[in-house]
């Protein structure tokens, strides 16, 4: 399947620059992707032995810059503004594994306001490791009148069931667990502002005199 961004044809929206597009007249639409990063070669929130408790995280939106010692852009946190719609979510694990095998352990998005979509649950397999595909919200109507979901700028946050760490499947040898995160897509749109001049051709005042 091919698919067609906005803009320049080729690129995707950058959550990083908080870029948006107008799709419908009135309206931009927003795509933020966060991180919580669980491998301990990186810049990450695991504890000294690589392990992610269980618990609540914040995302990250990641910066361009992959230097972890000089890092002029640091990572951005995740948050959705203020009177904006919700209507998508979705959550994958690449390189992620239970600490316990157990094929029981969960990973969701805590609630983003009354109004949002209702989350979906993504559940370890039996191996430990997550679906690859990961999990998403049900796709809610877009721009039906539905009322804001967040009335003042809200901080994402995951929250697991149990301890994880970073796998990856099949293995890449030498104890190299990179990447592994789990990543976070939240999806809305905003009212667009009111016209500016840019939207509109107003002649210039003439002084008397002036005319041919």
């Amino acid at each position: 399947m091919t698919v067609i961004y906005p803009g320049n044809y080729v690129a995707q929206l950058n959550a990083y620059r908080d870029q948006g597009v107008v799709a419908i007249p009135g309206v931009e639409f927003y795509r933020l992707v966060g991180a919580v990063v669980i491998n301990p070669d990186n810049d990450s929130v695991t504890a000294t032995d690589g392990s992610l408790a269980a618990g609540d995280n914040s995302p990250q939106i990641l910066s361009p810059d992959l230097r972890q010692d000089d890092k002029p852009r640091k990572d951005k946190p995740m948050e959705v503004p203020a009177n904006a719609v919700v209507y998508r979510t979705a959550i994958s694990a690449p390189g992620v594994q239970e600490a316990t095998v157990a094929g029981s352990t969960t990973i969701k998005i805590k609630t983003l306001g009354a109004n949002a979509p209702a989350t979906g649950t993504l559940t370890a397999d039996a191996d430990g490791f997550f679906p690859e595909n990961g999990v998403s919200s049900a796709l809610e109507s877009i721009v039906d009148g539905t009322a804001v979901s967040t009335t003042a700028t809200t901080a994402v946050v995951v929250e697991t069931s149990a301890s994880l760490v970073p796998a990856l499947k099949p293995s890449a040898g030498a104890c190299r667990n990179s990447p592994s995160a789990i990543l976070v897509e939240v999806c809305y749109y905003l009212p667009a502002p009111a016209p500016s001049y840019d939207d509109v051709s107003i002649p210039y005042a003439v002084e008397a005199g002036q005319g041919y």
